[in-house]
């Protein structure tokens, strides 16, 4: 699976690109300011159908134009997709794939599967619990097919027991319309949480391992009070309902969960350097990338925005290599010259786009 053609039109300081992209590593070189960001930024997009950067949508469109369009061609075993979307500063969003209406944002994702790795990737590591729900239940969309309706199922009973507990501040636990839903659900969460990140953790280990890290680390889940067990989680629904009464909120629950990462039996967050977070955060990468090849036959695509700026040469080689190995494309931004960024066999067979000013100067 990759992204054979890209077309962007006034994006950002874009006003007409068209790319063909090569399944392998794909490199977009040119100065700061020159919209490379911007060509990454419309591909997530596209997959995503929000920016990684802002969410105004107004500060997307083109200086003096109205609204903006992204279409991409996705190329994937036995079938080829026509994806397309519009903004308008007006607010009109239209989606299109093969050229019918499509609603469901969770189809542009499954066909555009993206990872990304932006500056300041090593937040994956080092900020709080949400960035790293937000991994694992990437990772589960793409292996799990009853994930996403389930956990659509646990946010809306979630959001319906904060409004309830608000309007009923003398409710009792026997009232309590919506603790059945959240613990049914949310024990179906943790549990498929629990068996991806134990997956995920021999994948990231091998990859730590590969890219020659140093590092010995590891992966656990901590369930914020579910374990995949019903009985346990209606349990601690239960000691926790005055307390979520008091606050008119949920205590207990996947929704508070958080994938720890440990370097040496101490939480990552609070013992290693920004540099070694990167390199943690590029291997957590590289580990989904490599379960979710193997194991479920989804190649993702990996976007880096100025990746030169995140890893020393050396790592940097391992990870191509790395993503060479699971078969995956890599669509990347630099300053530097291929040469530099990859070096040798690799730079040769990369396919470079040189942008200056938002416009396409030439392909090599």
């Amino acid at each position: 699976m990759y992204l054979a053609k890209l077309h962007v039109a006034d994006f950002r300081n874009v006003a007409r690109v068209d790319l063909e992209f090569g399944q392998g590593i794909n490199l977009i070189v040119g100065a700061n300011g020159a919209g490379k960001t911007a060509l990454l930024e419309a591909i997530f997009l596209l997959a995503r159908g929000r920016s990684f950067r802002s969410s105004q949508t107004k500060q997307l469109i083109r200086r003096g134009q109205s609204q903006l369009l992204v279409r991409g061609d996705v190329v994937g075993v036995g079938a080829n997709h026509a994806l397309a979307r519009s903004k308008s500063s007006q607010g009109e969003n239209r989606t299109r794939i093969d050229g019918e209406h499509v609603a469901l944002q969770s189809r542009f994702a499954e066909l555009l599967p993206l990872q990304t790795l932006l500056p300041g990737v090593g937040d994956l590591v080092l900020d709080g619990p949400g960035i790293r729900r937000e991994f694992v239940d990437w990772g589960l969309f793409h292996v799990e097919q009853r994930y996403l309706e389930t956990a659509r199922r646990f946010r809306k009973a979630l959001s319906q027991r904060g409004a309830w507990l608000k309007d009923n501040p003398s409710a009792t636990l026997q009232d309590d319309p919506w603790s059945k839903t959240l613990v049914t659900s949310g024990s179906e969460i943790s549990a498929w949480r629990l068996r991806f990140i134990a997956d995920l953790d021999e994948h990231f280990q091998n990859t730590l391992e590969h890219l020659a890290s140093g590092l010995g680390a590891e992966l656990r889940y901590a369930d914020a009070g579910f374990d995949g067990d019903e009985l346990a989680a209606a349990l601690q629904m239960q000691a926790s309902f005055d307390r979520d009464r008091r606050y008119a909120a949920t205590h207990v629950g996947p929704h508070r969960a958080d994938m720890d990462i440990r370097v040496g039996g101490i939480s990552a967050k609070t013992s290693v350097s920004r540099g070694q977070a990167k390199l943690l955060a590029s291997a957590l990468l590289l580990g989904c990338s490599s379960l979710l090849c193997g194991r479920d036959g989804v190649q993702p695509i990996m976007l880096l925005d100025d990746f030169g700026a995140e890893l020393d040469e050396v790592h940097r080689n391992r990870f191509f290599a790395q993503l060479q190995r699971f078969g995956c494309q890599v669509i990347a931004t630099t300053t530097e010259p291929p040469s530099q960024l990859l070096g040798g066999t690799m730079a040769d067979n990369a396919r470079v786009f040189h942008v200056e000013q938002g416009e396409l100067k030439r392909t090599s």
